[in-house]
Order: structure tokens, then sequence, then C-alpha cells
């Protein structure tokens, strides 16, 4: 090589050597080199800004001047996993600076070899990773005081549910033996007909508050999305009979015109058939409620595109038209005038809307104004006609042998009503307080029916179900002031064929006993 050409291979070697000594020095991360024995050889300007010395003041020294006590260690695995010729990559840990602070850090540490391979030096990069770690200690603690949250509000939940839970019971249990006892003697003949109209007056306020009862806690369910659908084939038009049969009393009381045109060819839809009746009745409801007496109401259904639409238009009090997009809320029922006027909370359209959305169908109001009336349908996708059976409730119970009913029951009053009124239907009834009272009458009889409370003093109804079914094949109906769907849905997982909440209509009692009794 020429002495130019030398000359020119230096200065290169030169310009190359300073632009990586820049590099090196205008690096945020310290980068800093040593021997195998841990002395500090070089040290460049992030060291110094990240560490706090200079590099005069380190240079010579052992690296063990930036490392706490409690992680001396660390240099020696550090320098004899280098002796071995290995790399350390981000290694995270803490080192102090010179005015005593700890720094977080990400260390990168290389073995420097010379021309011929043997390791001579340590080459390390250290990178300040401590607003990196503060975040994620922040984030570690807002993602802990939000899990914290949320166990507490699914405990506040679940808290809320057993007060609910508990609360029905509360609520509907007394309820239960007033109502039947007044439905029982409604029913008497020999009774004077103002002393039946009396207790027809009673009957219908007991409902009603049950009903209330009822809203609060359908609206709570909704709410929090604890409703669970039991799809089946429903006959719409067999439910709209049923469900102005069921308000026969409230519309002979009001001297009321009620219109039935079932139009509709195609009638069957895919609905839980317990929540598609509850929509009918709350609409049917708030019809009789809200006409004046010897006013009209109107069924119709008809189909269209390939839907099922409901309609119940009625003569009663409407509403402004600026109601309409609130006439779906809860607590809503159009002026306060017309709350304090017919009494209820405003629930029960806002639970249709629910219950109708969470079967893909529609639901819509109209109204003239007020005074005018209104019309709220209701619309579900069809499915093909289905041959029907008859009904089995339709039998009368007394026009067959006489159903023998275990009936268990811990509520005293609860107990003597139902007994009667089982009576009263032509059954052949035995009570039973406990489960080891019922379990004892299973022994020595055989029942056609169990008729069940939930709750008992030693155990629950699902036990008694299911030590009544090891010892003979029995239908059963659990009657529980226990009414969420938690609760339905384990009377049904338990073999209970129906699931009664208290207070049990008398009319719907009568129909499960007869149509179970016919199977």
């Amino acid at each position: 090589m020429s002495q130019p050409e030398l000359r020119s291979n230096e200065a290169a070697q030169a310009e190359a050597q300073a632009r990586l000594a820049a590099i090196i020095e205008s690096s945020d991360d310290a980068i800093v080199s040593k021997t195998l024995e841990g002395v500090i050889v070089t040290w460049n300007s992030g060291a110094e800004r990240i560490f706090g010395y200079t590099s005069a003041e380190v240079v010579g020294k052992p690296i063990t001047i930036i490392i706490p006590e409690d992680r001396l260690h660390e240099e020696t695995m550090i320098l004899q996993r280098l002796r071995n010729g290995e790399r350390v990559d981000h290694f995270e840990t803490i080192r102090r600076r010179k005015d005593g602070r700890l720094v977080e850090v990400s260390v990168t540490i290389s073995p420097v070899r010379d021309a011929t391979g043997r390791i001579m030096g340590v080459s390390k990069i250290a990178r300040d990773i401590t607003p990196q770690k503060q975040f994620e200690r922040e984030l570690s603690a807002a993602v802990k005081v939000a899990e914290d949250a949320k166990e507490a509000a699914e405990a506040a939940n679940r808290s809320k549910d057993h007060f609910l839970s508990v609360l029905s019971h509360e609520l509907r249990t007394p309820l239960t033996p007033v109502l039947g006892a007044i439905s029982y003697i409604e029913n008497d003949e020999t009774l004077p007909a103002s002393v039946r109209e009396q207790m027809s007056m009673i009957r219908r306020n007991v409902e009603t508050e049950a009903r209330l009862v009822d809203d609060l806690l359908d609206l709570t369910r909704i709410a929090r999305e604890k409703v669970s659908l039991r799809f089946e084939v429903v006959d719409a038009h067999a439910v709209i009979r049923n469900v102005v049969a069921m308000f026969e009393d409230g519309i002979d009381d009001k001297a009321l015109s009620v219109t039935v045109a079932l139009r509709a060819k195609d009638h069957h839809v895919w609905a839980d058939p317990g929540r598609f009746q509850q929509v009918l009745l709350n609409l049917m409801s708030n019809a009789v409620k809200f006409t004046p007496r010897e006013g009209s109401i109107a069924w119709r259904s008809s189909n269209a595109n390939s839907a099922l639409k409901i309609e119940i238009t009625d003569t009663g009090v409407g509403f402004e038209t600026e109601m309409l997009p609130r006439l779906f809320k809860p607590f809503e029922q159009g002026e306060q005038t017309v709350t304090r006027r017919f009494g209820g909370l405003g629930l029960g359209l806002s639970i249709v809307k629910s219950l109708v959305e969470m079967h893909n169908g529609t639901v819509a109001a109209s109204s003239a104004g007020p005074g005018k009336g209104s019309t709220f349908s209701v619309s579900f996708a069809t499915i093909p006609a289905v041959q029907q059976q008859p009904s089995a409730g339709s039998a009368e119970i007394g026009k067959r042998k006489p159903l023998r009913i275990l009936l268990v029951e811990d509520h005293l009053d609860t107990r003597q009503v139902m007994s009667v009124l089982l009576s009263s239907f032509g059954c052949i009834v035995s009570v039973a307080g406990t489960v080891k009272e019922a379990v004892a009458l299973a022994d020595r009889e055989q029942f056609d029916l169990l008729v069940s409370d939930i709750g008992l003093p030693d155990g629950t109804g699902l036990e008694v179900m299911r030590r009544v079914s090891e010892r003979q094949h029995v239908k059963a109906i659990a009657i529980s002031g226990f009414g969420q769907e938690d609760d339905l849905r384990r009377s049904r997982e338990a073999g209970f064929v129906m699931h009664l909440t208290k207070p049990v209509n008398l009319k719907m009692l009568r129909e499960a006993i007869s149509s179970l009794g016919a199977g």
C-alpha cells in the first residue's frame, strides 16, 4: 500500500472512530466499558446523566460504585456469564446514583473481544426505565383498584340478589293465605252477594299489591340482564283468549265492552310462554285500568311481512304525542295527575318493551290525544303453524278420579288455606310442614302430584322433590315466594314441571293442577 493510501486509510479509520465516539457520547443511554474484573474504563455523558457521576469520578473505580449492596451478587453473576462468552440482554435491575437515589434500568451487557477473539473486557448499555416502571406500577395499581371495585360490585350484586330474593319471599308469603282464603270465600255461593262483592274487592287489591312487587323485581332483573328465556312454540291466539278470560272480573266491574278479532292466519311464535303472556297481561291491565266505565277494548291480530301483529285499542285516557318518547320508560305514567288518579308505579310498559325486544320483536303506541284512547301493538316473527293437541287443562278435575296431592308448606296459614282450596278442587290432600314429614308421607302413601314450597325449615323443596322422586314417580309444582330467574331455573333442574310464584292466583293453580293431572 502506498504512503498516500496508508494516510487515507488511517484518516478514514480516525473519522470512523470519531463518529463512533460522537454517537456514544451523544447517546441518552449510559454506555460503559469495564474490565473483566469490573473496573470502569469508559463512561459516556449518558452515564453521567443517569448516574450523576462524571467520567473523572468513576473511571478506574469498580462498577460496584453504582450497585446497591443487596444487588452486589448480580455483578458476580454477570461477570461469570461474560467470562463464559455469554451476552446478557435487557436485564432489569436497580442501580444507585451519586446522590443516593435509586434508578431502575434495563441493561444489555456484552463481552468485548480482541482481534484474536479473546475476551478482554465488557460493554454495558443501561437505559433509564424509571418512568416506564412507574407507569407500569400506576397501571397495575389502577387495574387492582378496578378489579377490587369490580369484585365489590359483584359482591354487592350478589347481596342485592339475595336481598331481592328474600324481600320477594317475605312480601309474597303473607299474601298467599289472604288471597287463597278470599278466593275461596268469593266463590262460596251460599254467602250473600254483597259479601262476595266485598271479597272480590279485597282480592283485586291483593292481586294489585302482588303485581307491584312483581313489577319492581322484574324491572331489577331486566336492568341487570338476569332474565333468561325458555323458548317454545306458542299459540298467540290461545294466549290472547286466556288473558282476556283472566280479566273477566275487572271487565264486568267496569261494564267494559271487549271484542276479540283474531284474523292472523299465522299465529304461532317462538317465545317464552310465561314472558309472552306477561307482555299481553300488562297491555290488558293497562287497558282495563285506564278505560272508563262502559268503555271498550278491542283486540286484533294480523299478519304482515312474516310477522304476527297484535293490537289492543281502548277508549281510555290516551296521551299527548309529546309523551310518546317517555311512554316506555320506567316510572312514567303520563302526567302526574294520571299516576295519582289510577295508581301504580308506571313499570308495566317498560317491562313490555324490554321483554318484546328480548324476543326480537317490536312494540309501538299511538293516541289521538288525551281522552281519545290508545292503541298498543307488538309484533313477533311467526313460525309455521303446528298441529295443536287439545289442552289437558280443559278437563274438569272433578270429572276424573280424585288426585292424591302431597302439599308441603311450612307457613301454617298458607298450608291450611291451600289444603282447603285443593280439597275444594276435588283432590285428596295430605300435608307436611318439613322435608322430614314429606318424606315420611311418601314412604307410606302414593301420590299423583307434589305441590311444594321451596323454603322449608329443615331443607328445601328441591330436596323434597329429589327424595320423593326416589320413592315414587310424581309430577310436581313448586309454589314459592322466591321468584327470581335463578329460582325458576333451579326448580326446573330439580324436576318441577311448574313454578308458581306466591301469591298464587286461584285460577292459575286450578289450571296447573288440572293440566298435570290429565297428563
